[in-house]
């Protein structure tokens, strides 16, 4: 089973423009309000994909009913620690002239340590039933910041494979547990080492140091120039598939989602890379925050070129 961790989940409040003026007044085209945060997005988009996963994390006492009517609506199984307080809302402008998102994310309401407490003791009953864990996304305040790392170490002891999608102190701290899968884009990457990378060439010497560490896929997102993937002994590029983009914010956790299926089905490297891009890519055919679709999968896999490069 794959099991997923969303610890600070929203609602993300989409506004569509034509021409997202700063400072300016601006015309809405069309809005969308989509129960949310990463963790929830990859169960999402497994459900699409017709995998069965089961979805994990804090549910706000004010929201309580909104988020679990949302599970029972995708048919998506869910295991929920109660806190108090209400689910924050993020606030996504897409400028459809520039095909931009520009995101105005909320921190989320506080936890105590009993509500962290609580959860991990709820999470203690999910370990011999999963086969991968996903753990991504922020936190909310009163979590503390080595919660991936202590997650992935958990599931290290238990024979559990992890996919980490995190940034800053969240992605620097977890990675010495040694997740199995971590997916940053460049920028995250270069926030991590603390540089701007000349070049390719200086994003991939960099990037083999995680391989080297203990990361076994190291999977790093490059927008519109596609993605690149590093094993210990390969390193792949996915050019960009051409499509009319009709929404971003969902491609990052269709990429999870798909490297999810492609890895629960055994398939080897070069194929756990090419789910996870056509994934990425058939979520960009849907406005907001929708995600990749089973057909969406079908139709970009043969359009997907992989090619190894180191």
């Amino acid at each position: 089973m794959i099991l997923t961790v969303t610890l600070n989940p929203c609602v993300d409040r989409t506004i569509e423009i034509e021409k997202f003026l700063y400072g300016g007044t601006n015309k809405v085209l069309r809005t969308q309000e989509d129960i949310s945060g990463k963790g929830i997005n990859v169960s999402l988009a497994l459900q699409n994909l017709g995998i069965q996963n089961k979805a994990a994390g804090f549910s706000y006492q004010e929201d309580k009913e909104k988020l679990e009517r949302f599970f029972k609506e995708i048919h998506c199984p869910y295991t929920l620690y109660s806190v108090p307080g209400a689910l924050r809302v993020n606030v996504k402008i897409f400028d459809t002239e520039k095909r931009v998102m520009s995101e105005f994310n909320d921190k989320g309401r506080e936890v105590t340590e009993q509500d962290v407490e609580g959860f991990l003791a709820l999470l203690d009953k999910e370990w011999d039933k999963t086969d991968i864990l996903v753990v991504d996304g922020s936190v909310p305040p009163g979590v503390p910041r080595s919660i991936y790392r202590d997650l992935i170490q958990k599931a290290n002891e238990k024979g559990v494979k992890t996919i980490l999608d995190a940034s800053g102190d969240l992605l620097s701290l977890a990675l010495p547990a040694k997740p199995f899968f971590v997916k940053p884009n460049r920028g995250e990457l270069e926030i991590l080492y603390g540089k701007a990378f000349r070049d390719k060439e200086e994003m991939l010497s960099f990037g083999k140091t995680l391989i080297q560490g203990g990361v076994h896929y190291l999977c790093i997102s490059l927008g519109e120039e596609g993605a690149v993937f590093l094993t210990e002994s390969k390193v792949y590029q996915a050019k960009p598939v051409k499509v009319l983009v009709q929404g971003v914010q969902g491609a990052g956790d269709s990429m999870v989602a798909g490297a999810c299926l492609a890895m629960m089905e055994g398939l080897p490297d070069k194929e756990v890379f090419r789910y996870a891009v056509a994934c990425a890519t058939g979520s960009l055919l849907h406005p907001g925050t929708e995600l990749c679709e089973r057909q969406d999968l079908e139709e970009m896999l043969s359009k997907v070129e992989i090619e190894e490069i180191k």
